[in-house]
């Protein structure tokens, strides 16, 4: 996709070029804002604020906050100027009132050592280890958003220009707080390269100008490390925060892709919901934003495995918000946090408590059924290893579930479970590896293979992998997989887009 842009008196006409993923949405972003006009009223009030680091300096930076009704907890990006170069001002009037437009706040500082957080000692005059302070910066600037009542603490951006780019890449691979990171025509050391194709949950956009070459071969570098769907490449004009005023639009572009990678997670909040044999179980529901009055989204149940918890799925269910469909992640009872009183975290589970774990994935889905803004007869589930057959049954005879992932079955299907299968019209998707045995159970492949045969419904399909692994564990031997399963849910869940009518 190209945006052919105006051009800057005594600079060469450009195009803005948008690679990889999402870019005929960012484009219509694009071109919808800048129709609105760059002296659209200001969407955002500032002020100015202060915070001490964990080594002591004293940051100055001014925070913006959307206008209007800021009663839910709102998606927060920290903008960073290029240490020594230009001071945290170079983001008024550009990117601030585009993201204040989307609901997104912002945070702008001075590194130590430049602008209103000069201390004792110039940027110019640090050591190469005085510099590394910079990361402390980024840390307060993280910690200081994530105190405020009206910021949402799990959905933290940075943009960063120039050097200050590759110290918001090494805080972004320790700190989970920062969702989506932003470089201006960053530099980027062995280090940061390193993170960025090992954190394959971490969103990275580049921008850079083509004649600006040894920042467009970092960014360029940056993009084709990371593996994550989402990250991408734009081009400007000029370096660093100074192609906002010289690529008219860009700061949309920017806007756009900050808004799907931050918006797009949607709400986050801690659950707690009963089985019907009495216990308290604990999950995390996952709801997109922006649903419209009146309207409501599938969604879907996330059914862990035996030697793992709710957090198999910390990255899936973000990107089912991200395609509108809520999701549920939970433990079911003696995992993670749902423990029996008195009983040892982790610890080793009855076969009597084991063959209750159906009524958790019952409560789960009554649970998510229940919630405001669910379609309750689009219910989708996914499931792995011992959880699938306990899935299979709580299944049987409810009309709500549309679709079910089976992610190697630990055994063939019996009892109720076959019952399931060989009665409903509802599709499964059965995926197993071929290497896949079980000392006491033979072929976990076969299982899988039998589970799909069982099937009733003609849309049911089955996956086959070699050396992929087990259950959940196979999203991280075969990384296409999860986007497999998500296009699944998608077209199974009816079209699960953000505002479906509630009356259809």
């Amino acid at each position: 996709m190209y945006a052919e842009e105006k051009h800057v008196p005594g600079e060469e006409k450009t195009t803005v070029r948008l690679r990889g993923r999402g870019a005929t949405l960012l484009f219509a972003l694009a071109l919808a804002c800048h129709l609105a006009g760059p002296w659209a009223e200001l969407a955002s009030a500032q002020t100015q604020v202060s915070y001490q680091t964990e080594d002591g300096w004293t940051i100055v930076g001014t925070l913006f906050l959307p206008q209007g009704d800021t009663t839910a907890r709102m998606p927060a990006v920290i903008l960073l100027p290029e240490p020594g170069w230009i001071d945290r001002s170079t983001f008024e009037g550009y990117l601030v009132d585009k993201l204040a437009k989307s609901g997104i706040a912002a945070l702008s500082i001075d590194f130590r050592g430049t602008g209103s957080s000069l201390g004792k000692k110039d940027f110019e005059a640090f050591s190469s280890k005085e510099r590394d302070g910079f990361q402390w910066d980024i840390r307060g600037a993280v910690k200081f958003l994530s105190s405020q009542k009206n910021i949402d603490p799990r959905r933290i951006a940075i943009v960063a220009s120039g050097l200050a780019g590759n110290y918001a890449v090494l805080e972004a691979s320790e700190n989970p707080a920062l969702r989506a990171v932003v470089m201006m025509s960053g530099s980027l050391t062995p280090a940061a390269r390193e993170q960025i194709q090992f954190r394959k949950d971490i969103p990275v956009l580049g921008v850079a100008w083509k004649k600006d070459r040894k920042s467009f071969q970092e960014m360029a570098e940056a993009y084709s490390l990371s593996e994550n769907e989402n990250s991408d490449l734009l081009f400007g004009i000029g370096h660093g925060t100074v192609m906002f005023s010289h690529t008219v639009g860009l700061e949309e572009q920017v806007a756009g892709w900050l808004d799907k990678n931050l918006m797009g997670l949607g709400a986050q909040t801690e659950v707690s919901f009963k089985s019907e044999d009495g216990w308290t179980l604990h999950g995390t529901l996952h709801l997109p934003d922006r649903v419209k009055a009146n309207s409501t989204v599938a969604g879907v149940v996330l059914v862990h495995g035996a030697k793992h918890d709710q957090q198999t799925y910390y990255h899936m269910a973000p990107e089912l918000v991200k395609r509108g469909i809520a999701a549920l992640r939970f433990d079911w009872r003696g995992k993670g946090q749902s423990v029996a009183p008195g009983k040892e975290k982790g610890g080793a589970d009855s076969s009597e408590t084991n063959e209750k774990v159906y009524l958790d994935v019952k409560a789960a889905i009554a649970f998510l059924a229940s919630q405001k803004g669910i379609d309750p007869s689009r219910i989708g589930l996914v499931a792995a290893t011992l959880g699938t057959n306990h899935t299979l049954r709580a299944a049987l005879g409810d009309s709500r579930i549309k679709t079910v992932v089976l992610l190697t079955s630990n055994n063939v299907p019996k009892g109720e479970a076959m019952q399931f299968l060989t009665t409903s019209d509802t599709p499964i998707l059965a995926i197993a590896s071929l290497e896949d045995l079980n000392y006491n159970s033979g072929s976990l492949a076969e299982a899988t293979r039998q589970a799909y045969g069982m099937s009733k419904s003609k849309g049911s399909e089955i996956l086959l992998y070699d050396d992929a692994g087990r259950g959940s564990e196979m999203f991280k031997a075969k990384p296409e997989l999860q986007g497999i399963v998500l296009r699944w849910l998608e077209e199974k869940l009816a079209g699960a887009e953000l505002g479906k009518s509630a009356s259809r």
